[in-house]
C-alpha cells in the first residue's frame, strides 16, 4: 500500500492529490434510468372555512375596569396603538397614572392577556382582575433590582 503524492500548481495554489495503488477506486454511482414524469401542478383550491367564533369578550369583573374610556392618543406616547380592548386599556392606564412608554407597553400586554385568561387564587377562592395583576407587574418593573433583593431576603 504505497501512496504517491503529486503536487499540482494552479492559480498559485498547491493541491495535494493522493493515488491509491491498491487498485480500488471509489466512484459515485449515478442513476441511469429514464427520468420520471413530473406530475402536473394542481391548482390551489380556495378553502372557505367557517369563521371561528372570536374570543368571548371579557367581563368587567375579570378586567377590573368598571367604566371604559375613549382613548385620548395625545396622552399616549407617539405612534402607540392600543389594539384590542382599547377603551378598557386606556381606562386602566389613566387609573394607574402611567406615562412611560415601556410601562404602558407592559401594562397593555399583560392586561389583554389576563383579561382573556385570568388568574385564580385558590387560597382566597377569587379571580385576580387583569388590571390589578398588570399594575402590580408594572410596579415590579419600576422597582430597582437591589430593592427586590432586599424584599426577597426579608420574606
Amino acid at each position: 500500500m504505497s501512496q504517491n503524492v503529486k503536487h499540482n500548481d494552479s492559480n498559485n495554489n498547491s493541491v495535494n492529490q493522493t493515488d491509491n495503488s491498491s487498485g480500488y477506486q471509489e466512484c459515485l454511482k449515478r442513476k441511469t434510468g429514464t427520468a420520471k414524469e413530473v406530475p402536473a401542478k394542481k391548482a390551489k383550491e380556495e378553502i372557505f372555512a367557517k369563521p371561528s367564533p372570536s374570543k368571548p369578550a371579557p367581563s368587567a369583573d375579570t378586567m377590573g375596569i368598571e367604566t371604559p374610556m375613549e382613548p385620548d392618543y395625545m396622552r399616549l406616547p407617539k405612534g402607540f396603538n392600543l389594539g384590542n380592548l382599547a377603551r378598557e386599556k386606556f381606562a386602566g392606564i389613566v387609573m394607574a397614572d402611567l406615562y412611560d412608554r415601556y410601562e404602558i407597553q407592559i401594562y397593555c400586554r399583560l392586561f389583554e392577556h389576563f383579561s382573556y385568561f385570568p388568574i385564580y387564587k385558590f387560597e382566597d377562592d377569587t379571580w385576580v382582575p387583569a388590571h390589578e395583576h398588570a399594575f402590580k407587574e408594572v410596579i415590579r418593573f419600576r422597582t430597582p433590582p437591589s430593592v427586590l433583593m432586599q424584599l426577597a431576603r426579608r420574606a
